[in-house]
């Protein structure tokens, strides 16, 4: 207890090197902290099933031209032919999304509750609760999902149907599932572990469904998981499956020129299988790991730096100890407490910083992080994360302290110039440590010109100032009025720029079909995305068309527009050939009236594709409606309230909720710029702790140096002379880091590039204006202490002994 006593006092005596070693671990801990629950979050699923091993996701392979795509989804009778014929699978779970507009608790004491659009309602079998491992609160999981107009609830979709209701008394209630009564049959404890398994709400799959022989329509909203009962058999499973799907697909999938068929993923890699929809970049974990051990080894780096440094204003206490009979293992052990003891302190001071974060940049992590208990491997993570910066960061300086004579240490000797070998263990940290923080400003750099180049590039049409509309779909939300109506009477206000109905140009949507026309070689068949839209859809997106016209009223059922690239596919040779020539799409001869410029109809990850647009007055194909405000910012505000009186009048049960476009657009890179923000935030931290490792330096460094200082001073030096006599050793130690850095830095940014089909060109520029603001960071960090040694009285710097 004295010796933890002495470590407090001693660190009291010398606050300014105390906080900054404080400071910097508990950056580096809570870094550590956040990183470690992310990623044991993310590894974590599916983790807690009964013999993952055996249980394998299915889902649709498609070979077409020498490609080949994956889609997330199976035929609907897959299931049934499985359940039904092979005798090597132990389970069958099909796992099919259910929409249900609105459920309603009729029961409740008060007035009824009403939910809308709830997500999360599947239809399966019971085999589902035979291989996901739930905990039954109440009913009978022999007796579940055996009769149609069931429902198995989870503990926290039943607490809310139903509040206040023991879960032991849920057996019996009801729903209204839209104009469907269905009898609660079961409640299930949500599961405690991260998996796959997303599900809230559980009803039988129809007779109709389940008895379905439609095998040409593959949907990503009907998975298909299976048990194995020998994971031996899984590629005599795979074979037999695609040989079904290829037997029933064949004849209507040839003349299109691509093969249909099935494949697996292990349950256990299905989080991470970048072919299913959903799925987490195993890439970004363990870029995740790499900024938490970055991070740790700058706040490390910190500590051994300034604690080295201060070795020599500590030789004599060292000196008399080891006179007085210490031995190496003691002054080790000394290090060694005291490290502890500092790390245990910035430990406490990392916990709020930790918190804040969370809160602060709750966005960017995933969403369920709270619920996911894990405080038993954080506990034990902190620990040995504790212990291993205290016996890294104490070795060290131990041994140099233990290396050196105690004549020399008494005389002062030696000292300040600490090596191993003929090599400066401090520069070299210094080095890394700026590397670091290099490569990450780097980067920052470069991902923020590619995500300006994302959002200001020509997507070929115009986005800006645009308001886009879900129409109103339910029946109790008037979406039996025509859309039309609504579109006709905000044109009719000049406040309103234009109005159009129909498919957005860039959306996550896809309507896909058949383009098919005959040509010398013969026929000629292609499958692209298509846009349902009106005949002002042009004017309002601005779309150029390179030949031909826009769409008329006449073209409902006649008319078909393509782009530069659909032309091409067709095999004719130019925009202005097309014009005019009959094809057949959706089921009708249609004629080719125009054909526009490419333009992206998906977000830079993917190239531009072939896309047909029709024009319609049906409500089901319309399904958006799009409002042109004034360019002038100013008048928005005016033209809002006449779209919110107009929007009441005509759809007074629909609630509105308008986006605008561009906002929508800069949704689909969410998960690029959660991750530039990280790498933003990481670069913050990297550049404060290489700053914070700077000041105690040089401060250290003026201390050692007064005499010196005070001589040349006397001698005639400038303040300028004396501050980059101070600072040059450092500049260039960030130089060298500077030209290490910039190497990993291209490859590392080039890798990340590598996710944009349309990205920009990484130049030298890049690294040019980074490598400056790094070095004035680092000059203006130590310029405030050589300034301060500088301006000293040069009589008090040589009265002192």
């Amino acid at each position: 207890m004295n010796r933890i006593n002495l470590i407090i006092r001693k660190l009291w005596n010398n606050k300014l090197f105390t906080f900054l070693n404080i400071i910097g671990l508990a950056i580096g801990i809570s870094a550590c902290w956040i990183v470690f629950r992310l990623v044991n979050y993310e590894l974590s699923f599916d983790k807690n099933h009964p013999e993952p091993e055996k249980i394998f996701k299915v889902y649709g392979v498609f070979d077409e031209f020498g490609s080949t795509d994956y889609f997330d989804g199976v035929p609907i009778p897959l299931a049934k032919f499985i359940k039904e014929n092979l005798s090597n699978v132990e389970l069958t779970v099909p796992v099919n999304q259910r929409y249900v507009p609105k459920i309603i608790n009729s029961e409740h004491p008060n007035e009824p509750l009403k939910f809308e659009d709830q997500e999360q309602i599947i239809e399966t079998i019971d085999d589902y609760f035979k291989m996901v491992p739930y905990t039954w609160l109440a009913g009978n999981p022999e007796k579940a999902l055996k009769n149609p107009n069931e429902v198995v609830l989870t503990e926290s979709r039943a607490n809310l149907y139903f509040p206040n209701v023991p879960v032991k008394d849920l057996v019996g209630k009801t729903l209204l599932y839209d104009t469907t009564l269905f009898s609660v049959v079961g409640v299930v404890k949500d599961l405690e572990h991260p998996s796959s398994f997303l599900s809230k709400e559980f009803i039988k799959i129809s007779n109709n469904e389940w008895n379905s022989d439609n095998w040409l329509m593959f949907n990503s909203n009907y998975n298909l998981f299976v048990k194995l009962k020998d994971v031996k058999s899984k590629k005599a499973f795979v074979n037999q499956i695609s040989k079904k799907i290829f037997d029933m697909t064949d004849k209507d999938f040839r003349e299109s020129n691509f093969k249909a068929r099935a494949e697996v993923t292990p349950l256990t890699e299905v989080h991470f299988d970048k072919r299913l929809q959903n799925s987490t970049n195993i890439n970004l974990i363990y870029g995740f790991i790499g900024i938490g051990v970055f991070l740790l080894l700058l706040a490390t780096i910190n500590y051994i730096n300034l604690t080295t440094a201060q070795v020599p204003t500590r030789a004599k206490e060292i000196g008399i100890r080891k006179t007085l009979g210490e031995q190496p293992f003691d002054v080790t052990k000394a290090f060694f407490l005291e490290t502890l003891t500092i790390t245990c302190i910035a430990l406490l001071i990392s916990w709020p910083i930790t918190k804040v974060f969370e809160k602060t940049f709750s966005k960017i992590l995933p969403s369920n992080l709270d619920s996911f208990s894990d405080w038993l491997p954080l506990v034990l993570f902190i620990i040995c994360l504790i212990a291993i910066i205290s016996i890294v960061s104490s070795l060290y300086p131990a041994y140099l302290i233990n290396r050196v004579q105690i004549s020399e240490v008494i005389k002062m000797k030696g000292i300040g110039k600490l090596s191993l070998g003929s090599i400066s263990i401090r520069k070299v940290l210094i080095v890394v440590q700026f590397v670091i923080a290099q490569v990450f400003v780097i980067a920052t750099f470069i991902m923020g010109i590619q995500m300006k180049h994302t959002m200001n590039s020509d997507l070929g049409f115009n986005y800006n100032a645009l308001i886009n509309i879900h129409l109103p779909f339910k029946k109790d939300q008037n979406a039996d009025v025509d859309p039309f109506v609504l579109k006709e009477v905000l044109k009719k206000h000049s406040q309103i720029a234009g109005v159009s109905l129909g498919h957005l140009p860039l959306s996550q949507g896809h309507w896909g079909n058949f383009v098919e026309t005959t040509a010398d070689t013969g026929l000629v068949k292609i499958n692209v995305p298509f846009k349902f839209v009106d005949e002002d859809y042009f004017n309002l997106y601005e779309i150029k068309l390179l030949a031909g016209r826009r769409f008329s009223l006449s073209d409902t059922s006649t008319g078909i527009i393509l782009n530069k690239i659909a032309v091409q596919d067709l095999g004719f040779k130019s925009p202005e050939e097309a014009i005019g020539k009959p094809v057949k799409a959706y089921g009708k001869d249609r004629t080719i009236t125009g054909v526009t410029d490419n333009f992206n109809i998906k977000t830079f990850h993917t190239e531009k594709t072939g896309v047909a647009i029709l024009t319609s007055k049906y409500r089901g194909q319309l399904q958006d409606i799009t409002i042109k405000l004034q360019n002038d910012p100013k008048t928005w505000k005016a033209s809002l309230a006449i779209l919110e009186k107009e929007w009441k009048t005509i759809y007074p049960n629909a609630p509105l909720e308008f986006k605008f476009y561009d906002q929508n657009i800069r949704e689909y890179y969410e998960t690029d710029y959660k991750f530039s923000k990280i790498i933003n935030l990481s670069t913050s931290i990297t550049i404060l702790l290489s700053c914070l490792g700077l000041i105690g330096l040089v401060t250290i460094s003026t201390v050692q140096r007064t005499k010196e200082i005070g001589i040349r001073k006397v001698l005639g030096s400038s303040i300028a002379g004396i501050v980059g006599l101070l600072s040059k050793d450092y500049i260039k130690l960030v130089l060298i880091s500077i030209l290490v850095a910039s190497p990993i830095a291209w490859w590392a940014s080039k890798k990340w590039l590598d996710n944009f089909v349309y990205k920009v060109e990484i130049s030298w520029w890049m690294f040019i204006i980074p490598a400056i603001a790094t070095i004035l960071i680092a000059f203006l960090t130590m310029s405030f202490q050589s300034l301060k040694a500088a301006k000293a009285n040069p009589v008090d710097s040589l009265r002192d002994e």
